[in-house]
């Protein structure tokens, strides 16, 4: 209630008259309670808004179905069936297409497009940048205190004697351990995600899809991981997504909706 203590206030100072008073605290209280309505309202309709752009989001729906298969997949078969049903489709097309592909999901491709957003709208990069630093710490917090021991493709047909069966992608530098989660595949899912909220178009957040679901197959056809690890990065990067667009979404700053060069301007 400051609104009325500062009415009532500033009538005592300047010594209004009790009748007088009384009308601008009635003011006051009924200006208060219109603002309220008017706020509860609003925050009402941005509330459904958002529920709508989540329920409704083509990228999240596909996700969810892909990584539905997946885990079906996972649990029905071995990782190493699986993983050499994968490896077994390649060519020089392929290899040339998902070495560059995979560089989407790295740190170096995703601050590229982050960097970008900053000439439409600061909020676009920081719910991206949001996204993007919470998959990072939550992969890093999941493989070095969980998952270590986690044998990538290469190290695990090598200690169950059958690397010669796999198919390498020539000129691609492997790892052997750290398998999951994936986190080419959790960047690329925060960052998609993250545009597929922003961008109303459900033609652009299935393109959207597609992109984060290359980067997730690229990182089976380059036997850097399993199919079960990139599942796991995908959910990482769906909740991370998420979760950096509810957090800034919460902040309504002017500057906020300038672009990095309009701000500067001001």
């Amino acid at each position: 209630m400051v609104i009325l203590s500062s009415a009532g206030f500033i009538c005592s100072v300047f010594g209004v008259k009790p009748k007088v008073k009384k009308i601008l605290i009635s003011l006051s209280v009924r200006q208060f309670y219109y603002f309220w309505a008017i706020h509860t309202q609003r925050t009402d309709m941005e509330r459904n808004i958002s529920r709508k752009n989540l329920y409704t989001n083509a990228f999240l729906i596909a996700s969810l179905v892909l990584i539905l298969a997946a885990v079906v997949l996972c649990l029905a078969l071995p990782r190493e069936t699986v993983h050499l049903a994968f490896n077994s489709f390649h060519s020089r097309f392929l290899d040339f297409l998902f070495r560059g592909w995979t560089l989407l999901g790295s740190g170096v491709g995703a601050l590229a497009i982050i960097l970008v957003t900053l000439f439409f709208r600061i909020r676009y990069t920081l719910i991206l940048l949001a996204g993007f630093a919470i998959s990072g710490i939550s992969v890093q917090l999941l493989k070095h205190l969980f998952f270590s021991g986690a044998a990538r493709p290469v190290k695990y047909f090598e200690l169950a004697g059958s690397g010669a069966d796999l198919y390498l992608v020539p000129g691609v530098d492997l790892h052997s351990w750290y398998s999951f989660p994936s986190g080419h595949s959790a960047t690329a899912f925060a960052l998609l995600f993250g545009i597929s909220l922003i961008l109303k178009n459900n033609w652009v957040r299935m393109l959207a899809l597609v992109l984060a679901a290359g980067v997730a197959y690229s990182r089976i056809y380059l036997s850097q991981h399993f199919l079960i690890d990139v599942t796991g990065g995908a959910v990482i990067g769906l909740l991370a997504g998420y979760l950096g667009w509810w957090w800034i979404n919460r902040y309504n700053r002017r500057w906020l909706r300038q672009s990095l060069p309009e701000a500067i301007r001001r």
